[in-house]
C-alpha cells in the first residue's frame, strides 16, 4: 500500500523530534563533526566551470543528452525550468542522478512533474529514495526499491539486472551510446556490492565489445574525489573497496564519461584518467559557503554525442539557472548519510 500525503507530514514530525532528541549541542556526549578539508566549498576544481557552447538544437545524427540530480527541496523551481530547457533544447533523453524528493514518500509529486518532460527519462537510486528525509533508513528499505522501480524505470528499453534489492540497468540510448545506472545507496555502508560489480564488469566488456560509446550513472562520487568528500568516501572501508574496484573497470574498458551528483554543486574533474562531471544542481540547497564561481550554481547540463564516424571529444554545455539561488545554512558533512 503507498503511503498518502498525510503519511508524509506524520513522518517529517516524527525526524524532526527524533532529530532533536538526538543533537543535544550542550551535552558532553554529542557529537562534533570537523568540517576542515571536508567540505566541498573547501576543494576546488581548477576547471570547475569551463563549459561548451552547443547550438540550440543538436545537428542531424547527434544524441543529446541533459544530465542533472539532486531536485530535493526544489523551493526555488529549477526542476521544471531545467524539463523545460532540456526539451525545447532538443534532448532526447533525461538522465536523472537521484534524490527527486526530500523522502521517498514525497515522490509522487515528481512523478507528476514527469508529465511535462515529454521525453525517455531514466534515473539513478538516491538516498533519499530510501531513507527518510535522506537522514534514517526506511524500514522495508527493499520495498522502497521496488515501488521507485514499479513507478519511475522505463516498461521497456532497459536491461535490468538481476538485482532485486537495487536499482542497477543498462540502456541503449541511440545506436552507439550504451548507459549504465549503477547504485551506491541502497546497501547502507557496503558500496555496490560483490553482485553489482560481477555484473557491471560483463556489461562493460559487452559495451566494449560492440565498440559503444560507455556513459556511467551513480548517485554518490567515487572515494577520493579531488573535490567533495562528501562521497562513498563517507561510508567507510567496503564503499572505497568498492569504489576503487569500479574505477578499475571504468578504466580498463575505457568509460568515456561518468556523473554523479549527491553534492549540490557542479564541478568536472578526473580520476586515473575518468572524465567525471558531478551535476547536484536541479533545486536542493547549494553547498554552504560554495561561492559560483566554484561550482555553486543551480543547473542541469547537456552532453551532445556524434555518431561513431565524427566523434572527437565530448561536448558538455553548463545550463544556468536564471533566477535567485537556494544556499544550505547547514554543512554537507552533518548528514548522516
Amino acid at each position: 500500500m503507498r503511503r498518502q500525503p498525510t503519511t508524509v507530514v506524520l513522518l517529517i514530525v516524527l525526524t524532526i523530534l527524533m532529530l532533536d532528541l538526538t543533537s543535544c549541542k550542550g551535552c558532553p556526549d554529542s557529537k562534533t563533526v570537523s568540517t576542515d578539508a571536508v567540505r566541498s566549498s573547501s576543494l576546488r576544481s581548477p576547471k570547475c566551470c569551463a563549459s561548451d557552447l552547443l547550438p540550440d538544437r543538436p545537428p542531424s545524427g547527434v544524441v543529446r543528452l541533459a544530465i542533472g540530480g539532486d531536485s530535493r527541496d526544489d523551493y526555488a523551481k529549477v526542476l521544471p525550468w531545467a524539463f523545460q530547457e532540456a526539451r525545447k533544447r532538443g534532448a532526447n533523453a533525461f538522465l536523472f542522478l537521484g534524490d527527486m524528493e526530500i523522502t521517498r514518500s514525497a515522490d509522487y509529486h515528481f512523478k507528476s512533474q514527469l508529465k511535462e518532460l515529454g521525453i525517455p527519462f531514466y534515473p539513478v537510486l538516491g538516498n533519499h529514495e530510501v531513507e527518510l528525509l535522506g537522514l534514517v533508513r526506511i524500514f522495508g528499505g527493499n520495498h522502497a526499491v521496488k515501488e521507485f522501480k514499479e513507478d519511475f524505470l522505463p516498461a521497456s528499453g532497459i536491461n535490468p539486472a538481476p538485482l532485486p534489492n537495487q536499482v542497477v540497468y543498462s540502456a541503449d540510448l541511440g545506436n552507439s551510446i550504451h548507459f549504465i545506472a549503477l547504485d551506491n545507496v541502497s546497501q547502507r555502508h557496503e558500496g555496490f556490492g560483490h553482485d553489482q560489480l560481477v555484473w557491471l564488469e560483463k556489461e562493460l566488456k559487452a559495451a566494449r565489445a560492440a565498440n559503444k560509446l560507455i556513459l556511467v550513472g551513480m548517485h554518490k562520487g567515487l572515494a577520493n574525489s579531488p573535490v567533495t568528500k562528501h562521497t562513498m568516501e563517507e561510508d567507510g572501508v567496503n564503499a572505497i573497496r568498492d569504489s576503487d574496484a569500479a574505477l578499475a573497470l571504468f578504466k580498463q574498458y575505457n568509460v568515456a564519461m561518468v556523473f554523479v551528483c549527491h553534492s549540490h554543486m557542479y564541478a568536472a574533474y578526473s580520476q586515473d584518467g575518468i572524465e567525471i562531471r558531478l551535476t547536484g544542481g536541479l533545486g536542493a540547497p547549494l553547498v554552504k559557503g560554495l561561492a559560483e564561481a566554484d561550482g555553486g550554481f543551480h543547473h542541469f547540463i547537456l552532453l551532445d554525442v556524434p555518431p561513431v564516424a565524427n566523434r572527437g571529444a565530448l561536448q558538455v554545455q553548463l545550463v544556468k539557472f536564471p533566477r535567485k539561488p537556494v544556499r544550505d545554512d547547514k554543512d554537507e558533512t552533518l548528514e548522516v548519510e
